[in-house]
């Protein structure tokens, strides 16, 4: 396995009889080198803190192995992607609540990096993710759920996010106007 996204280099490799997955940072050629090498070790260290951060909210999210300068090594998560069924759906609310209660900001969070495992739900791929508790940033990680889900499964998403916090409440409100800005921006 081995699948290249924008931002890194993803393959299955084995460490200390494990199975695990290698994520290298890929260097961009179009960048200066110096601010090239920052961001990449920069964006490394922070997903690992990301996922650590998860990880004491409650979320399950893959075990960072190892940090290096520009790769991250995780453990490997047996699985697929969730057909988005209402239980499915629901759960994947919860599990953005928890994040965003912590303070993480996915930055990308669709079935795309959502691990089904046997009745465990995993969510991958911190690359794009931040901390923030502005509730700007967390409408639109709701936003970019809702975009990649049906109705059905949007209205179970928004029941299992509501659980919790009464912040997200107030979040949902402003995915409203999220959705008024982009609809007039396309």
């Amino acid at each position: 396995m081995r699948m290249r996204g924008a931002e890194a280099v993803v393959s299955k490799g084995r460490l200390l009889g494990r199975d695990v997955v290698f994520k290298d940072r890929a260097s961009k050629g179009y960048r200066i080198a110096e601010l090239d090498e920052r961001l990449r070790r920069e964006r490394t260290r922070a997903e690992a803190r990301l996922l650590h951060k998860a990880k004491l909210a409650g979320v399950d999210c893959p075990v960072v192995l190892e940090v290096e300068e520009f790769r991250l090594t995780m453990g490997f998560i047996e699985g697929e992607r969730p057909k988005m069924s209402a239980l499915e759906a629901r759960e994947a609310g919860k599990m953005l609540a928890l994040l965003h209660s912590a303070g993480v900001i996915h930055g990308d969070f669709t079935p795309a990096n959502l691990i089904l495992s046997g009745k465990r739900m995993f969510v991958i791929d911190f690359g794009l993710g931040f901390f923030s508790h502005d509730i700007e940033d967390k409408a639109i990680d709701v936003y970019t759920m809702l975009k990649a889900i049906d109705e059905k499964s949007g209205e179970e998403f928004v029941e299992g996010y509501k659980t919790g916090n009464p912040e997200h409440k107030t979040i949902l409100k402003r995915v409203d106007d999220v959705k008024k800005r982009v609809r007039y921006a396309q």
